[in-house]
């Protein structure tokens, strides 16, 4: 049987009121900002792949808690599993996106203050808009369905839980 979707890790991570955001910026579309995280690798399990891809993007070392949400994309056949993490160790350092060879896509990396996330074009929009209720209100796993990363989101989604 062949994969339907490809499969993609990124990190809640709160740390003294404040999340860990990354920016990208690719060609032909706007600058965003993130949860960091990338592609799982091929015989990488989940809790691996997090935890490599936020070393590899910002040099910070986590530990996952558990998932609070997964994002599909309809027509990239894409799904995302957004973890929550607690931040262990590491300073802030800028890294690198080795899913985009290239030119860097990866731009910044900062921890922002959870109260100042409506500053930020943060994506995507639906989990941004659950964090402002709170990150203790996360306990429940949210399947978020999207068209396509390419598409700006609405604030539908199909809540579930696991």
């Amino acid at each position: 049987m062949k994969n339907t979707h490809r499969i993609k890790v990124r990190a809640l991570i709160v740390k003294d009121e404040s999340v860990l955001l990354v920016r990208h910026e690719h060609h032909g579309r706007p600058p965003f900002w993130c949860f960091p995280g990338g592609f799982v690798e091929s015989g990488e399990d989940l809790f691996n792949a997090i935890k490599r891809e936020i070393r590899e993007e910002t040099e910070v070392v986590v530990s996952p808690r558990s998932v609070i949400a997964l994002l599909e994309f309809k027509s990239e056949n894409l799904l995302e599993v957004i973890f929550s993490c607690d931040y262990v160790s590491g300073k802030l350092k800028l890294g690198s996106d080795p899913d985009n060879p290239g030119i860097p896509t990866l731009v910044d990396a900062k921890w922002a203050r959870i109260d100042e996330l409506d500053r930020f074009k943060l994506l995507p929009v639906q989990l941004a808009s659950l964090l402002k209720n709170g990150w203790d209100n996360l306990s429940s796993v949210e399947l978020l369905q999207i068209k396509s990363k390419r598409e700006v989101p609405t604030k539908d989604h199909v809540p579930g839980s696991l």
